[in-house]
């Protein structure tokens, strides 16, 4: 493949997921640069692959599950075990107001594996059946976690009685 056709490919995909895929690796992250490594490394493993998808949900789920491990990986490598995050940086990713920036830095401290179900059903409009093939496991256990995930952000946000 020429310069050229790597560069149109990297082009379309970064249109067309590059912006859902920021906000997965803000969500584990909490920073601009961590975020921007983890997209390069997301794309380049795209770029030299051959993958062959099924169709486009299948891969926007290779995208998605492979932007988490990065990010995973990146915490993990850093010795963090959650994102550190900058106020202006939510901010800055999240137009929202001071409420809903205040919920996202909540889901922000979750734990990996329910923020990995909070993220993709409620961030990203993922049904059950949606979040268990992505993350391959089972619905019952997509179940558990968002339940899990929100009794979570239920106790940390009961100030909002939302």
């Amino acid at each position: 493949m020429s310069k050229r056709d790597l560069e149109t490919k990297f082009e379309a995909k970064y249109n067309e997921y590059g912006n859902m895929l920021y906000k997965i690796a803000f969500l584990y992250l909490g920073n601009k640069s961590d975020c921007e490594d983890v997209l390069q490394d997301v794309f380049t493993k795209y770029l030299t692959g051959k993958y062959k998808f099924k169709n486009t949900e299948h891969e926007k789920a290779w995208f998605i599950r492979v932007t988490q491990n990065k990010c995973l990986d990146y915490l993990k490598k850093s010795g963090r075990k959650n994102a550190s995050v900058d106020d202006k940086e939510i901010t800055d990713t999240y137009s929202y107001d001071e409420t809903a920036q205040d919920i996202i830095s909540k889901v922000i401290a979750l734990p990996d594996k329910y923020k990995s179900a909070i993220i993709l059903y409620y961030y990203n409009d993922y049904s059950v059946e949606e979040i268990s093939e992505t993350l391959k496991i089972s619905k019952s256990a997509v179940k558990k976690r968002l339940q899990r995930g929100r009794d979570i952000l239920k106790i940390e946000l009961e100030d909002y009685a939302i």
